[in-house]
């Protein structure tokens, strides 16, 4: 059902899409430059689509802007896509939706100016996320629960709701994250060989990143994080996992790590998470120049977007503060 995209337009245009990507060289030139207004116009000689950013533009309003231009090219995609297909890309594009909801119930819940973190809200509801569509302008719990009440995850909520219990934001996000991989695996599995590479990777690495982060910074007991974990297990086996979780330190967890087939993937302890993205977008890349007609290529062109718009907003934003080149590099992925 997932297996090769018969339309030769959508290669056609998934290659002229990805020419309009910024290039190793082309990120090299914006991060040389020294100022702002220089920074921008050769951004917008790039993306004439953003005339509308300038040297005052703010990080939010050049988020909305990349996002826009994002959203845009999804739709293009998505054109091509026969039935099955489209609810298989649906179904991967949810982690967007996901990260709408996490952001929304935490300023709700935590009474942050959602003005400021919920700008790029209305452009995903309104034109793809429409069972959530007004989302951005909830102010109450009460009104969050009944606008997100038809989407299949609202059960992660109402879970808590039944027994009156005060719903941890943590545990929520960490919650909604697992709904959303063991879905989409579900979806693929023995299906795809490609897409179960890609998301078994991810899945593989978000795990050994949450078993980092709860032995660090909340000292949760073996069968705690065991509970956090996605219960997908891709490269990693059983007894690697309980290694992991009863490690006292990234070192000794590294050293674990080196007896997998990641073991390649991280360097030090201030890289985990750049080290993560950066082995991912290798297989990202990989991928889409070697699986033509596929839609795994289409998953990993998303993420590819999604990547480079990540690496504009921190090359922008280190010449808005002035940071040391070699300083801005190392949040580049490429």
């Amino acid at each position: 059902m997932f297996n090769k995209i018969k339309y030769p337009a959508l290669n056609a245009k998934m290659k002229g899409m990805y020419t309009k990507n910024l290039n190793k060289d082309e990120l090299d030139e914006l991060l040389r430059q020294s100022n702002l207004k220089e920074a921008i116009s050769i951004l917008k000689s790039k993306f004439p689509n953003l005339e509308n950013v300038s040297e005052n533009t703010s990080r939010m309003e050049l988020e909305q802007e990349l996002n826009n231009l994002f959203i845009d090219n999804i739709i293009k995609l998505s054109k091509y896509l026969n039935k099955d297909e489209k609810e298989l890309f649906m179904l991967f594009l949810s982690k967007y939706e996901i990260n709408i909801v996490k952001n929304v119930y935490r300023n709700v819940t935590t009474n942050r100016d959602s003005n400021r973190y919920l700008k790029n809200v209305n452009s995903w509801t309104s034109r793809l996320f429409k069972g959530i569509d007004g989302i951005n302008n909830v102010q109450t719990e009460e009104e969050f629960l009944k606008i997100i009440k038809s989407q299949d995850y609202s059960y992660i909520f109402e879970e808590y709701k039944k027994d009156d219990k005060e719903i941890p934001l943590e545990e929520l996000e960490v919650k909604l994250d697992k709904y959303y991989f063991k879905n989409l695996y579900e979806a693929i599995e023995q299906k795809n060989n490609e897409l179960m590479d890609i998301i078994g990777t991810e899945i593989d690495l978000l795990n050994i990143t949450w078993i980092y982060r709860a032995n660090k910074y909340f000292e949760y007991s073996f069968d705690e994080i065991k509970e956090i974990l996605i219960p997908i297990t891709y490269k990693l086996n059983k007894n690697i996992i309980k290694e992991l979780i009863n490690a006292n330190e990234f070192e000794e967890m590294k050293t674990i790590i080196q007896k997998t087939y990641y073991k390649k993937v991280f360097t030090e302890e201030l890289y985990i998470e750049h080290d993560i993205n950066q082995y991912l977008y290798s297989k990202y890349i990989k991928y889409f120049k070697e699986e033509l007609f596929n839609i795994c290529t289409i998953f990993c062109d998303i993420n590819l977007i999604d990547i480079e718009a990540k690496n504009i907003v921190n090359i922008i934003e280190g010449i808005r503060y002035d940071l040391d080149k070699t300083e801005i590099q190392k949040r580049i992925i490429i």
